[in-house]
């Protein structure tokens, strides 16, 4: 049932994603297929990455993680096997997003900071708590269960911060992957990464 989970809200959110940036951009949305193909794969390698190394440093820090994944944990339930789910779905989100954003945001406000601090907002307290909500509904068990109490461990107001100076950098990375040439084989090595890291945190 968990895979299940994933799987739907994985559709639910590009679905979702993909009919409101469409109707922010008036139908101009694009989908080129390199580009998308491009940003779900590096999301799910830089998403991993950052969780596997991120909440053991808040810990050696604060003394608690952030959070636990609670649904095929890896990398010491820092990360979750449904990853190559989820976060390649998010991944396609942030590149409808993206577009809605540099369209909306104007010449003043469209900078890297400003889309991070937007996205450091939507991430859990709309992609986070409607993911958890579907896997207690679902598999009645949270997918990444939140230490903290402040949102009913949905997710936390704590991750933000974190979120902003992950998301910031990760959305530099994107544009300088965008500004290579197009290379065919990029986007599945990106995502065979994924899977590799992934794997290597079973062991």
């Amino acid at each position: 049932m968990e895979i299940t989970a994933a799987i739907l809200f994985s559709l639910l959110l590009v679905m979702a994603s993909f009919a409101i940036n469409r109707r922010l951009l008036k139908g101009q949305l694009v989908i080129d297929g390199y580009r998308l193909a491009l940003t779900s794969s590096a999301v799910l390698l830089l998403a991993i990455i950052a969780e596997s190394l991120i909440n053991p440093v808040y810990e050696l820090w604060f003394g608690s993680k952030l959070w636990e994944y609670r649904v095929f944990p890896l990398h010491d339930g820092n990360v979750s096997a449904l990853a190559v789910i989820v976060w390649s779905a998010y991944g396609v989100h942030l590149y409808f997003t993206r577009q809605s954003l540099d369209r909306k945001l104007g010449r003043r406000w469209n900078s890297t900071g400003t889309k991070a601090l937007i996205v450091s907002f939507e991430a859990p307290f709309i992609f986070e708590v409607g993911g958890n909500l579907l896997f207690l509904q679902l598999a009645k068990n949270y997918y990444a269960y939140y230490l903290p109490t402040d949102v009913y461990h949905l997710t936390s107001f704590q991750v933000v911060p974190v979120y902003i100076f992950c998301i910031f950098f990760g959305l530099l990375i994107l544009r300088l992957l965008e500004r290579l040439p197009r290379i065919r084989l990029l986007p599945p090595v990106l995502f065979m990464g994924g899977i590799a890291y992934l794997l290597a945190g079973a062991a």
